[in-house]
């Protein structure tokens, strides 16, 4: 490990990066959370009993930014359960217990668009959201006055694949969807950031008028929006600040690619390919699945387990979250799956804080972890306040880098958490 100015350079574990991916049989059920970013917004539109088809709506897009959510199988709606997301939110979620069949609704159908706003609208229909794995709204993030289109294709977390995939298999599609979005939001110019690029992928983006390929340098989290940006163009996000508020739009490659399968074909988000590794897997590959489909049967479709996995992430190493139960349901925004054998999950005990500066000189965001650690445990909100802990970007280049191997990313966590429920304290006096 060496490294890097704001990151840490990491051994990618590329293993599945030449897989084709595995198309895995129909699952018995699937599990579709009405909500990603925390309560529900939407209403659902179902009631058990339902029969359902691919591509049929289930829940409407609701209240505020949300997006509507289609069945990713046809059968028969088992009931209506509730769910409990990674953040520890409870949501609405509806099952749908498969016939196999994977009949496509008859309401399926290319949308018309015309103009900028048709656009926004077919986006938001389309129920995408950002699936480099934040799953924020992309209709929401379109819809801003940019200049710069950025392109994420750096996959800078270890061990994952599906972005480099879609650069494999997809080029066409990706090339489409970054002329839809600069035709339709006007922007003047698109960069694409790239690593280790596929045969094939230069050429395709260079086609495009006012694209730009950039090679990034080989370092965690290169990826991250703000990076990226100053990776590109040279533009700094203030903090607090979102990158439309320099004139940016950052956007991952599998995102645009199924954004123009959209708009060609009207098939909304209903599958995707992910990354399926660790140390406890059979057969480390790619599989292509339902939404909605339980980690479990995604496992099952890479051959199982070689040995009891100690534990399971959703997402790469560093910015993961350890899953509670192989039933958590595959979400749009999951890129990948690690189960780690007992050695590997196995935590460091942590020492006492040396004041050696490494979490400092490693963090991408200028912050001083241990500061946050330590105001965290005194409850000094005024301190996390000024030292601007709620900017952590909760990549772990601090505990990666630690040499008493202290956790500060949970630490940090639980400080914004802690700033967010006093500003809404605050807020409601």
């Amino acid at each position: 490990m060496g490294m890097g100015i704001h990151g840490v350079r990491l051994d990618g574990h590329k293993n599945t990066v030449n897989c084709t991916p595995v198309e895995m049989p129909i699952p018995e059920k699937v599990c579709l959370p009405l909500a990603l970013l925390g309560a529900n917004t939407s209403t659902i539109l179902v009631k058990k009993g339902d029969e359902v088809a691919v591509g049929q709506p289930i829940a409407d897009q609701g209240k505020g930014i949300g997006v509507p959510v289609y069945a990713s199988v046809s059968g028969t709606v088992a009931g209506i359960e509730t769910l409990r997301l990674t953040n520890g939110s409870m949501v609405d979620a509806v099952v749908i217990a498969t016939d196999g069949k994977q009949t496509v609704w008859e309401g399926v159908k290319a949308p018309s668009v015309t103009d900028r706003q048709s656009f926004l609208e077919a986006v938001r229909q389309s129920g995408l959201v950002g699936l480099g794995g934040a799953g924020f709204p992309t209709w929401v993030k379109l819809n801003a006055e940019v200049d710069r289109l950025i392109i994420n294709g750096s996959e800078c977390e270890p061990f994952c694949t599906a972005d480099y995939a879609a650069l494999r298999d997809f080029i066409g599609d990706v090339s489409e969807g970054i002329e839809l979005v600069k035709k339709y939001i006007g922007i003047e110019k698109a960069i694409i950031g790239l690593k280790h690029p596929p045969k094939g992928a230069e050429e395709a983006f260079k086609a495009i008028e006012g694209a730009e390929v950039q090679h990034l340098r080989e370092y965690y989290p290169i990826g991250a929006e703000k990076m990226l940006i100053k990776e590109t163009t040279g533009r700094v996000v203030p903090g607090g600040k979102l990158p439309k508020d320099v004139g940016c739009i950052v956007i991952n490659v599998n995102t645009l690619a199924y954004l123009a399968r959209f708009i060609r074909t009207g098939m909304p988000l209903v599958m995707r390919t992910v990354t399926v590794d660790g140390s406890a897997v059979n057969t480390p590959c790619l599989v292509t699945a339902p939404i909605g489909t339980a980690v479990s049967d995604i496992f099952a479709a890479a051959g199982g387990f070689k040995e009891e996995p100690t534990k399971v992430l959703a997402g790469g190493p560093m910015m993961g979250v350890a899953l509670e139960s192989l039933d958590f349901p595959l979400l749009w925004q999951n890129g990948s799956f690690l189960a780690l054998n007992a050695k590997d999950a196995k935590l460091p005990e942590p020492g006492a804080c040396i004041r050696c500066g490494r979490c400092v000189d490693a963090c991408p965001m200028n912050l001083m972890a241990f500061q946050i650690t330590k105001a965290y445990r005194a409850r000094d909100l005024e301190t996390l306040k000024t030292i601007r802990a709620d900017l952590c970007i909760e990549c772990g280049c601090c505990a990666y880098v630690c040499p008493a191997k202290r956790d500060m990313v949970t630490s940090n966590k639980l400080a914004k958490r802690f700033m967010a429920d006093e500003a809404k304290k605050e807020a409601n006096k």
